[in-house]
């Protein structure tokens, strides 16, 4: 029996009307950038998130490197981030100017390990990109309190974890100076999240 490794078909099949219907709106509109639907968007994502604004880019790359120049992020500087994720996050380091460093992660979450976290920090590092991976946030209260020590900046890569709770609360992205998600659903095999060792 062959089992299929992503069936995007049954997962449309209860919302392809609304989904239609969503698309011939924007059509008819002619909104293709911007405009009322964005707008509704960014409201909708931000209350989702518990968050007091949204901006909506292109892609949850822009999203990181936008965030890394508004936050003053260039060359000669350092950002910490995890290297279980995709290659986006060190992307968007590097079009800022600034050097990817990376820590390793924990085996049992496949996040940024925040015991492995101090020793990376040199007088170059301004930010840690922790990466919420599979549906789960990262452990963000030692991670946020070793950046208030260090007095550098976090960004939330929540790309891959819109939504997901910290500690059964605080909708991720939602505890840092900045957060990233992305709407499309990232798949990465039959089964999304790792099992626990």
């Amino acid at each position: 029996m062959k089992v299929p490794f992503l069936d995007l078909k049954a997962q449309l099949a209860p919302i392809r009307g609304e989904m239609n219907e969503a698309i011939n709106d924007v059509i008819d509109a002619t909104a293709f950038a911007g405009g009322p639907f964005v707008e509704k968007f960014e409201k909708a994502f931000a209350a989702f998130c518990g968050s007091r604004h949204c901006v909506a880019v292109g892609n949850g790359t822009d999203a990181i490197w936008l965030a890394l120049l508004a936050l003053g992020i260039c060359e000669a500087d350092e950002v910490i981030t995890a290297p279980s994720t995709f290659v986006a996050t060190a992307e968007a380091i590097s079009f800022a100017g600034a050097d990817p460093v990376f820590v390793d992660i924990e085996l049992d979450t496949c996040n940024m390990d925040p015991k492995k976290l101090e020793c990376a920090i040199t007088p170059r590092t301004k930010a840690i990109i922790p990466v919420h991976l599979f549906g789960q946030p990262a452990d963000m209260d030692p991670i946020l309190e070793i950046a208030r020590k260090h007095n550098l900046y976090v960004i939330e890569d929540s790309c891959q974890a819109p939504g997901a709770l910290y500690k059964g609360k605080k909708p991720a992205p939602r505890v840092s100076q900045a957060a990233s998600a992305s709407t499309r659903a990232r798949t990465w095999g039959p089964s999304a999240k790792p099992e626990p060792s």
